[in-house]
């Protein structure tokens, strides 16, 4: 099937535009803005506490163990929070965006139509993710931390968007509303966050089996300034897997 790619970015601008445009993206903002730099706080607060007792035994503590991949593992967990917001409304009313005459004017392929949601999603994670990355690179220019860390956390927060996104799209494509849509999300996404905390109790190879489901240990690798390429491909799977289901839903 052609991807027409003219269509599928008006779709995308489209539903960016209705999403930043209404009170979910208000919500989403403020949201990840507060408690975002909670989280950063509490983070650099421990590390200065911390610090300062390991330097009066003469020693001192690396900033990029503690502050960066700390808060930027809690970054992640953040936008987990918020993707249901950006993927909610995706099939559940169409003429909700203001978009309608588009689909009128430029009908699209049903996996048109689910690229372009997913860029949208995308764009507007991408963009929260960008926010929150800003008061780490005025670490790094004030000495602190590390760049190299920063990039491949960068890398690992751009992936777990893209596999939490696409999974939001399957589960708005398979609710009734905008709601379960939003709840749905939330449990596949929170399991999946959840299972990697329950996975030391388990036996042996049920532990193992949660460990390669769960998303807190792959991106706390990356955000260890470590890339596995298992990781890498495991985000890749899981945002194709929730696009394919997305598409065949539509074309349902």
């Amino acid at each position: 099937m052609i991807l027409r790619w003219a269509n599928t970015a008006s779709l995308a601008r489209a539903e960016t535009k209705a999403f930043w445009g209404g009170a979910l993206g208000g919500i989403a903002l403020s949201v990840f803005l507060i408690l975002g730099g909670l989280l950063l706080y509490n983070s650099a607060a421990s590390y200065a506490l911390a610090n300062l007792n390991a330097m009066t035994r003469g020693g001192a503590l690396d900033a990029s163990l503690l502050i960066f991949t700390s808060s930027l593992t809690d970054l992640g967990l953040l936008l987990a929070l918020v993707t249901p917001l950006t993927t909610m409304r995706s099939y559940c009313d169409s003429t909700c965006g203001g978009y309608l005459d588009l689909f009128l004017a430029f009908p699209l392929s049903p996996l048109e139509l689910a690229v372009g949601r997913l860029m949208s999603a995308l764009s507007s994670l991408f963009f929260l993710t960008l926010l929150g990355l800003i008061p780490y690179i005025c670490l790094i220019a004030m000495g602190v931390g590390s760049f190299s860390v920063l990039l491949t956390s960068a890398l690992g927060l751009t992936l777990l968007s893209a596999a939490m996104a696409s999974l939001g799209l399957a589960s708005s494509s398979l609710s009734s509303g905008a709601m379960p849509a939003a709840l749905a999300t939330l449990g596949l996404i929170g399991f999946l966050w959840a299972i990697g905390l329950a996975a030391p109790y388990l036996p042996a190879g049920g532990g193992a089996l949660a460990q390669g489901l769960a998303f807190g240990p792959k991106l706390s690798r990356f955000t260890l300034g470590l890339i596995d390429l298992n990781d890498v491909v495991y985000f890749l799977c899981l945002t194709l897997a929730g696009l394919f289901v997305a598409a065949w839903e539509i074309k349902k």
